[in-house]
């Protein structure tokens, strides 16, 4: 997998370009006959570049909640796929993936610090 960054205005907006090559382990045991990328991994893989939108950590940002995720669309050994976010509130980041400019996937997420349980979720969960 190579990961490119295009650009982060952080607090604002992300953009990213990942492009899946055959030789991807993921590849050989999720479906050796018709090789498709986890939904798993395009979420973390976005989670990252969310948790660069908002300058935050790597290392101490975890999801607080993860909604609206929608897979629509396969990804495969030699697709690149586009990764964008936007800031929408505190914390809170809307991505999606672009395969050929139509959506793969996309998600809301609701970040933290780690051991930061205080934090109050939109909806007034904690």
């Amino acid at each position: 997998m190579k990961e490119k960054c295009i650009k982060v205005i952080k607090g604002k907006e992300g953009c990213s370009l990942i492009n899946f090559s055959l030789e991807e382990p993921v590849f050989t045991g999720h479906f050796p006959k018709f090789p498709v990328l986890p939904g798993v991994l395009l979420v973390d893989l976005l989670s990252r570049l969310a948790i660069k939108t908002l300058g935050k950590t790597p290392e101490t940002t975890v999801i607080k909640e993860l909604n609206k995720v929608r897979f629509r669309q396969q990804v495969q050994p030699g697709d690149t796929i586009e990764l964008e976010t936007r800031v929408f509130g505190p914390n809170q980041v809307r991505g999606w993936g672009l395969k050929g400019g139509r959506i793969v996937m996309e998600a809301e997420f609701l970040l933290q610090e780690a051991g930061n349980e205080k934090e109050n979720s939109p909806h007034g969960n904690n």
